[in-house]
């Protein structure tokens, strides 16, 4: 697996180390393929902004953008590196709104990690059943990860 962590702006601090030992945990809990590459991008709140009035249309910040690329359950050849998508975290926002959830900054950025990884692997949440299956697999992972008792 090959994970890339690009820091372009934002405050608040979270080690590439614990992003990469976390990304790379969800990824082989999930059994993505060993040959998936993702991106990680650390942004500012005025980058995250204009990404998502710009792919969702949505004219606010938000905590954190999957954007797929490869299927990672698709044919691939076995040679050959799987693009799975990009994630654009704005540490920030994560930082600003874990008092409203009551979790620490460590707790609210690994949860925002791990469900944007579970966006490029195909989960999603537009329905309330795939919301539920969604939620199930972030803590089961999370647990796993030995961070328990976020949302």
């Amino acid at each position: 697996m090959l994970i890339t962590i690009d820091r372009r702006g934002g405050t608040a601090q979270w080690s590439d180390e614990a992003i990469e030992k976390l990304a790379r945990f969800a990824l082989e809990a999930m059994e993505a393929p060993d040959a998936c590459e993702v991106s990680i991008s650390l942004v500012g709140i005025d980058e995250i902004h204009e990404l998502n009035r710009t792919y969702r249309g949505i004219d606010k910040p938000t905590d954190v953008l999957s954007f797929e690329c490869d299927d990672p359950w698709g044919a691939y050849e076995p040679d050959t590196s799987i693009q799975i998508g990009d994630v654009v975290i704005a540490l920030d926002v994560v930082d600003g709104q874990r008092a409203q959830f009551g979790t620490s900054f460590e707790q609210e950025a690994s949860l925002m990690l791990v469900h944007s990884l579970l966006h490029l692997l195909g989960y999603d949440h537009i329905e309330e059943d795939e919301a539920l299956e969604m939620e199930a697999l972030e803590k089961e992972i999370l647990d796993a990860y030995g961070l328990t008792g976020i949302r």
